[in-house]
């Protein structure tokens, strides 16, 4: 073939990915983003912005601030789905915590960190950062982290990748069968290393 129609060929079918995948991937970005900032609670709100107002201390109000941020997301329906599906975590050791930021790194699994970060009232954070490596050693036993990060490692990859696969795999029934393989295949191999690791 000449170099023009491969060029046309793969021109055509990298847009029409980008279509398909970026339509897939917005939406369940805004779903995501939706889930864990509504229902609003004004009430608490104005009652942190007092506090804020209150505060001099630069480092006090942005604690006050981390504070509000983690109480919100706690009170979210991302939150609430995390309350909700902490059952299925706990035989992992996951608390309801650890449960909501596996659920947004659905998103993108380096949300997983900055989760984290909020949850335990520290606002924006990375992997490098200092203060969410020291929290997690004072709330996260070895068992837990070790399982965790087998979780994360094994589960769902992010929405662009699992959409990448329904569509070359042929069908919107191959999603669901990628999302039960994944799910079980690390839930098992998560459980499997934090029963191992208790024994040491």
């Amino acid at each position: 073939p000449s170099l023009k129609l491969i060029w046309h060929t793969v021109y055509s079918n990298a847009v029409s990915y980008v279509k398909k995948a970026g339509t897939f991937i917005l939406l369940a970005a805004v779903l995501i983003w939706f889930a864990s900032n509504y229902p609003k609670n004004q009430e608490l709100q104005m009652s942190y912005s007092a506090k804020v107002a209150s505060e001099t201390n630069s480092t006090k109000k942005s604690l006050l601030e981390n504070e509000l941020q983690s109480k919100l997301l706690e009170q979210s329906y991302l939150g609430q789905i995390g309350k909700a599906t902490e059952p299925f975590f706990a035989p992992l050791g996951f608390d309801w915590r650890l449960s909501v930021a596996l659920e947004t790194g659905l998103a993108a699994k380096e949300v997983v960190v900055s989760t984290l970060g909020v949850l335990y009232s520290l606002g924006e954070v990375d992997e490098s950062s200092d203060s969410l490596k020291e929290i997690l050693a004072k709330n996260l036993t070895l068992p837990v982290a070790l399982s965790f990060i087998v979780f994360v490692m094994i589960y769902l990859p992010c929405f662009a990748a699992a959409t990448v696969f329904t569509k070359e795999a042929g069908g919107i029934k191959y999603l669901g069968y990628l999302i039960l393989f994944t799910t079980v295949t690390a839930w098992l191999f998560a459980f499997i290393t934090y029963r191992v690791a208790l024994l040491f």
